[in-house]
């Protein structure tokens, strides 16, 4: 397993907003149960295998969620994903209105090459699946946007994230045909990278199955290659309306 680098403190707690669908901001309401800050209560269900966890540990005046460490590239694999409760409901309205996601990410350590580390997955890959992702494959923020036919995926250029540097990654569908990604400073509020867009007619997007934070599943007969597993911390993980 990769070693730990040492840490700077996180930056301070975004605020719930009303039209947050769920927002987690790192605490647990209890075991095995990150809390919801938002208005609805959604928490979240920690889902793990071959020893994963997912931790809340304390930074300046607020909580983060740390993931497991390391890269494993033969199963059994340590793992772990949070599952909100009720995925139906991440979703924009009518499967074509607004919507954002996203979360501030730090890497504890450089990402292996040879797997995916997803953030946010709601839908699964494929033609005839609707799906909205974040993931930080290979350390390059990108979101995905699908109807089930057409694909948008849309990375913030070349940039690579800095292990050991929160980054606030924001992913929008600004109207049925704009899409954005944004990768800030959470202390500041500035850019890291230039935001990126693109253009493109997806129809409604209303994704089926169960939303995921930090991997596509856990299975003991699965490596990282195969469930995407994330490997760093989080926090402020949302989705919203509008």
């Amino acid at each position: 397993m990769a070693a730990t680098v040492a840490l700077a403190l996180a930056a301070g707690p975004a605020t719930a907003r009303p039209y947050d669908v769920v927002r987690y901001g790192g605490a647990l309401t209890g075991a095995g149960l990150v809390a919801d800050d938002g208005p609805h209560g959604r928490h979240g269900t920690v889902l793990t295998s071959g020893g994963g966890q997912v931790v809340s540990l304390p930074a300046g005046d607020g909580r983060f969620l740390r993931f497991p460490a390391g890269n494993c590239s033969a199963a059994p694999c340590p793992q772990a994903v949070v599952r909100p409760a009720d995925s139906g409901a991440l979703a924009p309205k009518g499967g074509t209105g607004r919507f954002s996601f996203g979360a501030d990410v730090r890497l504890t350590a450089q990402p292996p090459a040879e797997a995916g580390m997803n953030v946010w997955q709601f839908g699964p890959a494929g033609p005839g699946h609707a799906q909205w992702k974040l993931q930080v494959d290979g350390g390059r923020p990108s979101c995905r946007w699908s109807d089930g036919t057409g694909v948008v995926l849309l990375a913030a250029g070349t940039y690579r994230m800095t292990v050991g540097r929160w980054h606030r990654v924001r992913c929008a569908r600004l109207s049925r045909t704009l899409f954005r990604i944004r990768v800030l400073n959470p202390a500041t509020g500035e850019a890291i990278a230039p935001p990126a867009h693109a253009v493109a007619a997806l129809g409604a997007i209303r994704p089926t199955g169960t939303a995921l934070i930090g991997g596509k599943r856990v299975s003991a007969e699965q490596h990282d290659g195969q469930t995407d597993q994330f490997h760093g911390d989080l926090d402020e993980v949302f989705f919203a309306r509008g």
